[in-house]
């Protein structure tokens, strides 16, 4: 999120330089507040979208509106916020959605400040808002939202990560939750933005790793000051110490006790998005953290409850240039059909987004090379500041696509970029190269917006992905997915036996007409939210799926045979064994 300025000024006009096939696009820029995009005023190939142009989006607005709380000092903690989870959190088939909420500035100030909300689908694409009913009172100033059944219970629970004290809400069963935070002792009381429920430990209940951003006294606001008017902006955050992370083990309580030190995952990187996951399939989860502004983070899990810090040695400390960037949100998946998972993480605007692509550099190893270039993603992304991602195949032809949600976090003087931007699409051309699919995916990505949270899920159940997006100063929306070129697909609803009954570090392959494919199910990703946890695979022509084959977060392996596609596929854990 800190700022580097590559602009030129051209008969007194400010424009940026963005290159493109080689040709340089003179784009003017400025935070005008009109929304329609006019023609030309992105650099988007027209003729490289007509070739991708069967992803389709129609945006529909939701009754929540984040509220950031502005008291006129421009305290850095009202840019950042605005997570969203998916969950079925009744039980009634149909994934509903949990928004965190901000408050009025400074906290406590507000004689009735705004509660967490959760909106409940109601089927034909209608929600409804069920947050009183549900039990969710006002719990300080809200940032990012996980989900996981973190207890075993067979009910998903929610974690909302604060400025000041998150919150651990435990699904009762009954359509309401309560507060836990104390009793699980998972407060932090720093300013935290992503997490994820994980088990690190392999004692088959899920521990929790948080990630903090940095340290600032509201009382020495404002940070800065414009410098023509005085009045105040939001600082760089470059300016602040970083706070360190937070590793929680579960005892199997519903009690978690602070390990961080103890396995080694303090740092003070300036946390934003976190993803837990596998990386070197050992059979233990690890640990990467995007930090703004500084080099990221991958925590190696090496099995006896200590982690080893391997983000220069892997590669995705950096980027290709050797910078680093504002790492904020973080999409994970295979792009190029290597069966090697890759990691995209958002930046800040003339940076780009950065793909980091897994190279296999024998068993047991960690490595991971920029090809963000080579996959089509620089020159698109790089006017903008991304925020939440993912990627997910939307027309279901076995590649998997990309979506991003962008915003700036303050108008500028200079106008060297948009505050309000729209959010982008890519298709996936099958070989792992993306092409812009803004100006056919409909209206919603022709207009400008301030993003942040982002998730996707099928909300309406016809067996495709939608997608939801958190926006500032404005309701969030529902993208409901209509494209019509769709192939066929498999969802995949993995249930593990014993407290990890989500299965997160569960690895699915299947195998259908003539490719084979992975999906990984994670902690975190995205920024500051959660997706649905079902594995959704695009099969295109293929008539069924010849072989599914399931590694279980116990190590176990099951194998389903000739699945029907166009279907979800529930499968619950077998009897587990002993670990090797």
């Amino acid at each position: 999120m800190y700022l580097r300025l590559s602009y030129r000024v051209v008969a007194g006009i400010v424009v940026v330089l963005v290159v493109i096939g080689g040709m340089i696009a003179y784009v003017a820029i400025g935070g005008a507040p009109a929304r329609p995009i006019p023609n030309g005023s992105i650099p988007f190939d027209r003729a490289r979208a007509a070739a991708s142009s069967s992803i389709v989006f129609k945006a529909r607005q939701l009754p929540f509106t984040y509220v950031r709380g502005e008291a006129g000092k421009k305290l850095p903690i009202e840019t950042t916020g605005g997570g969203v989870g998916m969950l079925d959190y009744d039980g009634d088939g149909d994934l509903d959605l949990f928004f965190a909420q901000g408050v009025p500035l400074p906290v406590g100030s507000a004689k009735n400040p705004p509660a967490d909300v959760l909106l409940r689908n109601d089927g034909n694409r209608v929600f409804t808002d069920v947050s009183a009913a549900a039990g969710l009172t006002s719990k300080g100033y809200g940032q990012g939202v996980t989900v996981a059944d973190y207890d075993g219970d067979g009910f998903p629970d929610v974690y909302v990560t604060r400025y000041g004290g998150n919150t651990l809400w435990r699904n009762q069963g009954n359509g309401t939750f309560q507060d836990v935070t104390q009793k699980a002792g998972v407060a932090v009381g720093l300013w935290s933005l992503g997490a994820a429920f994980f088990d690190y430990d392999n004692d088959g209940d899920l521990d929790l790793f948080v990630a903090n951003y940095f340290d600032f006294d509201p009382s020495l606001a404002p940070y800065d000051k414009d410098r023509v008017t005085q009045e105040p902006i939001y600082g760089a955050p470059s300016r602040f110490d970083g706070q360190p992370d937070t590793l929680f083990q579960n005892d199997g309580s519903g009690r978690f006790v602070d390990v961080t030190a103890k396995a080694g995952v303090a740092g003070k990187g300036r946390g934003m998005g976190v993803l837990a996951t596998d990386f070197d399939e050992d059979g233990y989860m690890d640990i990467f953290v995007a930090n703004d502004a500084e080099a990221n983070a991958l925590w190696r899990n090496k099995g006896d409850g200590t982690f080893e810090e391997l983000g220069s040695l892997s590669g995705v400390a950096l980027n290709a240039e050797g910078m680093s960037e504002a790492n904020m949100g973080i999409a994970y998946g295979d792009t190029n059909d290597d069966l090697l998972p890759d990691i995209l993480v958002t930046h800040f605007w003339d940076e780009h987004d950065t793909l980091w692509r897994r190279i296999d550099a024998g068993k047991g190893s960690i490595f991971f090379q920029d090809q963000t270039k080579e996959a089509g993603l620089a020159a698109e992304t790089r006017p903008f500041t991304g925020w939440g991602t993912a990627f997910a195949d939307f027309d279901h032809d076995g590649a998997v696509d990309l979506i991003g949600t962008t915003g700036h976090i303050r108008p500028e003087r200079d106008k060297t970029y948009t505050y309000e931007s729209p959010a982008i699409i890519f298709r996936n051309n099958g070989s792992g190269r993306f092409l812009i699919n803004n100006s056919t995916a409909g209206e919603y990505f022709q207009t400008r917006h301030i993003g942040r949270g982002l998730a996707t899920g099928d909300l309406d159940g016809d067996g495709d992905l939608d997608v939801v997006i958190v926006h500032h100063h404005e309701p969030s929306v529902v993208l409901w997915n209509e494209t019509e070129t769709k192939g066929r697909y498999l969802v995949v609803d993995l249930r593990g036996s014993g407290k990890n009954r989500d299965a997160i570090g569960a690895r699915v392959t299947i195998r259908a007409g003539g490719k084979t494919q992975i999906r990984t199910l994670d902690g975190g990703g995205s920024y500051i939210s959660s997706n649905d946890r079902k594995l959704h695979f695009g099969l295109g022509n293929a008539k069924q799926v010849d072989e599914l084959t399931i590694r279980w977060p116990s190590g176990n392996t099951q194998t389903i045979r000739d699945v029907a596609n166009n279907q979800l596929l529930n499968i619950i854990q077998e009897e587990q064994k002993p670990r090797d």
